[in-house]
C-alpha cells in the first residue's frame, strides 16, 4: 500500500510525457497571430492599403518576422494537420480567453 503513491506518480509521468506541446517557432506564431488580429480589429474602416501594410508590416517587426515568413509558415501547417489543430486552438483558446 505504500507504494500506490509512488505508482501512479510514475504513471501520470509516463502518460504526460508523449504528448505533443507547441515549439517555441510555434509559440511565436501564435503570437503573432493574435497580434495580427488585434492590430486589424483596431483599424478604422477605409484605410488605404498604403496605411494597413504599414501598420501589418509594423507588427511583423515587433515579433521579429516578416509577412513572407509568416506566410510560409501558415503554408507549412498544411503538411501536419496534428500541429495545425494544436496551432489553431492555441489561438481559438486564446482568443476566447479575452
Amino acid at each position: 500500500m505504500k507504494h500506490i503513491p509512488t505508482l501512479l506518480l510514475i504513471l501520470l509521468m509516463l502518460s504526460c510525457k508523449g504528448k505533443p506541446s507547441l515549439s517555441d517557432d510555434d509559440k511565436a506564431y501564435v503570437h503573432t497571430t493574435l497580434d495580427l488580429m488585434r492590430t486589424r480589429a483596431k483599424m478604422k474602416p477605409r484605410l488605404d492599403s498604403s496605411t494597413v501594410k504599414l501598420k501589418l508590416d509594423s507588427t511583423y517587426a515587433r515579433h521579429h518576422t516578416t509577412a513572407a515568413a509568416y506566410l510560409k509558415y501558415t503554408a507549412s501547417l498544411a503538411d501536419e494537420p496534428k500541429l495545425a489543430e494544436m496551432v489553431y486552438n492555441a489561438i481559438n483558446d486564446s482568443v476566447g480567453a479575452k
